[in-house]
């Protein structure tokens, strides 16, 4: 068994179709391309969240989700549209998705430009040979801003907008505020507690990245990399951008189309830590795409060779922008995950992790990979987690259990449904009660840790601990912080006696 950490650590870490377009069930010819997209296109854009319809220049490439189908359109330098639908080439015009008379979703890519660019639209199907797409939400944009400078002109003003980004939901605004483009939200609008503020951050990233924004991407990543920028459960807002650029990574799994944008990303930005962060993810992330999910063991001799060969691009990328990228706690993540992937010596991976926790100790993401590396199914052992979670509590900031709590619900929170605990491993509920009371205090707002402290309650079969905690959620269950084998429901039946 390899010996325990001796670490100094600290503490902290759609559309509703609202616009239509008649047309019949045969694809539209060019001079139809008005009554498909409108007369006011918005700009070019590499990613589109939502499709509707939308401008590709010559040589680009546009995506998006439509119906649950994943689209690529791809023109190549003559003009040519190639089409992919859920990772399959299909035709530019015409019905896409199960085969079916009734064409329930159709995909026209219309060239119409004299520089060879195209339109193109994802349309679904309603009553008759009735087809609507979603340009809603840059329909209700522009009806918000029409109303508001109707309003400024009988005042005697002029307002002047900048267009939106394309394919990005706005929410409803009242007409005497200046309406919000499309993927912009007011900054109270924003989820700040649990899953759904990590969600804001990481869509955030997906639409600088994929957009080419990059000077958006680099801000986001320097505002975020501070210790005071938390969510309302206390977890580093940070992390929501690795967990969303990791995300879009891994569904587009266009490698090299990502290496080539960090290429180009590098031309406009020398220095960027930013760029250097990304393009080691897309090393990382290539290397588990070729590696494949299951167990070791059906892992393939090439498929392990091809994995230990990115993984060794991505550890090269990190340390040689260290001095630079390592200003940011995402450096540090980063390295602690592709050290793991590598095979990192305990020794090894110790020093980079005191080195890591030193810096930043509040960056929560940095105990939790540590608690993954320790962990059996990388050859570690319950005894060596349960040590680095108490070693936790001897500092200042962890002296109240609640980074000892973090670890062993991260713990849980990756394991089995069967995996118990307080039965599978050497968490102790009286130690991670007490982690929650402290977050409690900590952070009086947060219906995340509110939830999760009656979750554990419910694990541990604390009947008191969790009818008081039950009867302060009331209606304000939040689903993703219990398992589906400890639902609510679940828990109220077993120690409370509901049916």
């Amino acid at each position: 068994m390899r010996r325990s950490f001796a670490l100094l650590i600290a503490l902290l870490a759609t559309f509703a179709a609202a616009q239509s377009a008649p047309t019949t069930s045969a694809a539209p010819q060019n001079s139809q391309v008005a009554a498909v997209c409108g007369k006011d296109l918005p700009p070019f854009s590499t990613l589109m969240p939502d499709i509707g319809c939308f401008g590709v220049p010559t040589g680009g490439t546009s995506r998006g989700t439509f119906d649950g189908h994943r689209f690529v359109v791809t023109i190549d330098a003559g003009g040519k549209p190639i089409c992919r639908s859920d990772g399959s080439v299909v035709e530019c015009n015409g019905c896409v998705g199960p085969e079916s008379s009734e064409c329930p979703v159709r995909l026209l890519v219309l060239s119409h430009n004299p520089d060879k660019s195209v339109s193109f639209t994802v349309m679904r199907r309603t009553d008759g040979d009735r087809y609507v797409f979603g340009i809603d939400q840059w329909d209700r944009y522009k009806k918000l801003r029409d109303t508001r400078e109707e309003a400024e002109r009988a005042q005697g003003a002029t307002a002047t907008l900048s267009p939106p980004p394309a394919g990005m939901s706005a929410p409803p605004a009242p007409s005497q505020v200046s309406p919000s483009e499309p993927g912009t939200v007011p900054a109270t609008a924003d989820p700040t507690d649990g899953p759904a503020a990590f969600t804001v951050i990481g869509w955030q990233a997906q639409r600088a990245y994929g957009s080419g924004e990059f000077a958006k991407l680099e801000a986001l990543v320097e505002n975020l990399s501070h210790s005071d920028q938390l969510t309302d459960s206390g977890m580093p807002r940070l992390g929501g951008v690795y967990d969303g650029l990791w995300e879009f990574l891994s569904a587009w799994r266009d490698w090299q189309n990502e290496l080539d944008k960090v290429a180009e990303w590098r031309k406009w930005y020398p220095g960027s830590r930013a760029a250097d962060l990304v393009e080691a993810m897309v090393w990382s992330a290539w290397a588990w795409d070729t590696r494949g999910p299951g167990y070791a063991s059906t892992v393939t001799p090439e498929g392990w060779k091809l994995f230990a060969a990115k993984i060794s691009r991505a550890g090269e990328v990190l340390d040689r922008s260290k001095n630079r990228a390592s200003r940011s706690p995402l450096w540090y993540q980063l390295r602690l995950g592709v050290a793991r992937d590598a095979g990192w010596d305990h020794k090894r991976y110790q020093a980079l992790f005191e080195e890591a926790t030193q810096r930043f100790p509040w960056y929560i993401p940095l105990y939790f990979w540590a608690t993954d590396y320790l962990s059996p199914k990388w050859g570690g052992s319950y005894e060596e987690i349960d040590a680095l979670a108490r070693r936790t509590a001897t500092l200042p900031l962890g002296a109240d259990y609640s980074l000892y709590t973090r670890i062993y619900w991260s713990l849980t929170g990756g394991a089995p449904l069967e995996f118990e605990p307080f039965r599978d491993s050497l968490a102790t509920w009286p130690l991670m009660k007490r982690g929650f009371e402290g977050l409690m205090k900590r952070y009086p707002n947060s219906k995340w840790n509110l939830n999760a402290f009656a979750y554990f309650a419910c694990r541990a079969d604390d009947r008191v601990t969790y009818g008081a905690l039950r009867a302060r959620i009331g209606q304000d269950v939040m689903p993703d912080a219990w398992a589906s084998n400890h639902s609510t429901e679940v828990c109220d039946e077993r120690l409370l006696g509901h049916t």
